[in-house]
């Protein structure tokens, strides 16, 4: 069986919700507070039953108890049995796949498909159904599923306590796992009546002035005594019961395993236990190495033995970029909340080509877990804009990551429009920060605007490198090429800035102590291209380091492009 379709409605952060989760892995990212927890919490409570539930107010969107919870799990894949009539065959719906969409009656063309819903209303009590529209016109109580096949439906979770899993607990993976027969019953007992034996040979001599002083004072108030009160041991009240039984390695509790290992291992039993299922994980790197996240993920993506080539649904989150890096395009959905509106986008199928969406999740993955991102043509432009965060952070103003915003390489001219593009499509909101001395690719910059993207782009067809030398004071100047020299080397330097020169066919200069006169247009523009061309400050650390440069000088070139352009990203990062 596996979820074709997630409806919720009222609950916690989502006001509405409406998904068609993918057969295998479903990685949900986005930012913090974006309802992906919730959506795992939804799926958990839909499909498993159960006598009680704590509900509270907090549990309604917007503490709005007066508006009913309500989630609806649509399934497909189901078992034989299942699609009888004496079952559940009646209440049957269609899904059909092409569309993503569910027709009330099932048909030719159609899988079948069940809907089981849970509503809580403000009594704060859970009712579970089957759900589709002829029932809900009957106007009677709905049929529900039976306990037993309940059990069938139910999910997985590893939760952030994994080490209950590793003892034979009533609700342990371990248990499910293994035989509970009368020599697993006869063991326990056995074991107790060891442990009595044992405590009545050791000293009793501890507790014989509590004993004897018991004995007293239960003949002075008449309390029937059958024989001598003596200590023994309590086997009920040391817990030598199935919960008392641990998995061992030698005589150390693999409870005490760390909290990636015991999740690690757990994970592994839990899918292992029984048919191909449907698993719930939240945080799946938490307490993980990247290596054993890698190992992790591969396992999870495995059909299992005897499932032909079933693979397991799974619900995962994460914010881990080593997540995003070891899984798929296909496998991860990007979610965004608005005023209460949960949306999930498919990254592989909202990109021009699966290929396109997987090397923007390799490359940047950081960029799917923000809320804001700031596309910078290059790595030069990236470290520029960390830099400025790092240098705006110092002097009191809100960084970067307290606004929820990452500022990302693009990848050059050709790619970061496109990539701009696509974080547009899944609903992130963008800005794309570009050079002008070539053309971008066009079309992506067009569809990128259209899409909400904010641009800013040097004037007078430079690059940043040009931008910089052009508008920034005669000091700063001078601080840049004393930093292009520890990149470098002076005499690099030096002769580079000559061939410029001489290309642009001005005067060479003997050394880097430029006089005053040289503080013109065209001798600025020289230095921009022979920095530029020969990449002095190519890569994110050296323009984090142009930004402490840059940073200082603001207040004093605010007339320029260079200035202006950076007071409209400060002021899209801020709003």
């Amino acid at each position: 069986m596996r979820i074709v379709y997630l409806e919720i409605q009222n609950f916690r952060g989502i006001k509405d919700l409406a998904w068609a989760p993918a057969p295998g892995m479903n990685c949900l990212i986005g930012p913090g507070d974006s309802t992906k927890t919730t959506v795992l919490d939804a799926i958990e409570l839909c499909l498993n039953p159960r006598s009680y539930i704590f509900a509270d107010d907090c549990d309604f969107f917007d503490l709005d108890v007066e508006h009913s919870v309500r989630i609806a799990v649509t399934l497909a894949g189901l078992p034989a049995e299942f699609i009888t009539e004496d079952r559940y065959g009646l209440h049957l719906r269609g899904w059909n796949q092409a569309a993503t969409k569910i027709e009330d009656e099932s048909g030719d063309g159609l899988e079948d498909a069940l809907t089981i819903k849970v509503v809580i209303d403000r009594t704060l009590e859970a009712r579970w159904s089957i759900h589709n529209d002829r029932i809900d016109a009957a106007e009677k109580d709905p049929p529900t599923v039976r306990y037993k096949d309940a059990q069938r439906f139910a999910t997985n979770r590893l939760g952030p306590y994994a080490e209950r899993h590793l003892g034979w607990g009533r609700t342990s993976v371990l248990t499910r796992l293994g035989e509970t027969g009368d020599n697993y019953h006869l063991q326990l007992a056995t074991a107790g009546r060891a442990a009595r034996a044992a405590f009545r040979a050791s000293d009793q001599g501890v507790f014989k002035k509590a004993v004897d002083k018991a004995q007293e004072l239960s003949r002075l108030f008449a309390v029937p005594v059958r024989g001598k009160f003596t200590a023994e041991l309590d086997v009920q009240g040391v817990s030598i019961t199935s919960g008392g039984i641990a998995l061992h390695d030698g005589s150390l509790p693999l409870r005490r395993l760390g909290t990636g290992s015991s999740r690690l291992l757990v994970a592994a039993l839990q899918y292992d236990a029984g048919p191909p299922h449907i698993a719930i994980i939240d945080e799946i790197e938490h307490g993980l190495e990247p290596h054993r996240i890698a190992r992790l993920l591969r396992y999870l993506k495995v059909p299992k033995e005897g499932a032909g080539t079933v693979q397991p649904q799974i619900f995962v989150t994460t914010h881990s970029p080593v997540v995003i890096r070891e899984l798929a395009a296909p496998d991860i959905f990007a979610v965004q909340l608005n005023s209460g509106v949960t949306s999930i986008k498919s990254v592989s199928t909202i990109a021009k080509d699966a290929n396109m969406a997987q090397r923007h999740l390799r490359a940047t993955p950081e960029a799917f877990m923000a809320r804001k991102i700031v596309v910078g043509e290059g790595r030069t432009e990236e470290g520029l804009l960390r830099g400025l965060d790092i240098w705006w952070s110092d002097k009191g103003r809100d960084s970067f990551a307290f606004q929820a915003v990452v500022a990302v390489d693009g990848g050059g001219k050709d790619n970061a429009p496109a990539f701009a593009e696509h974080l547009c499509d899944l609903g992130f909101k963008v800005f794309l920060l570009l050079d002008s001395d070539k053309p971008p690719n066009a079309d992506a910059l067009k569809r990128a605007l259209d899409r909400g993207a904010t641009l800013a782009q040097w004037p007078d067809a430079c690059s940043t490198e040009e931008r910089l030398f052009l508008d920034l004071p005669w000091q700063g100047v001078a601080a840049m090429i004393t930093y292009a020299v520890e990149c470098v080397g002076q005499e690099s330097v030096i002769a580079v800035v000559n061939n410029a020169l001489a290309a642009a066919n001005l005067d060479p200069v003997p050394d880097l102590a430029f006089p005053p006169a040289r503080n013109v247009p065209g001798f600025r523009r020289a230095l921009g291209k022979a920095a530029k061309d020969k990449s002095w400050f190519k890569g994110v650390a050296r323009g984090e380091k142009l930004a402490e440069i840059v940073g200082p000088h603001l207040g004093a070139i605010s007339a320029t492009p260079l200035a202006a352009a950076i007071s409209v990203i400060r002021k899209w990062v801020d709003d």
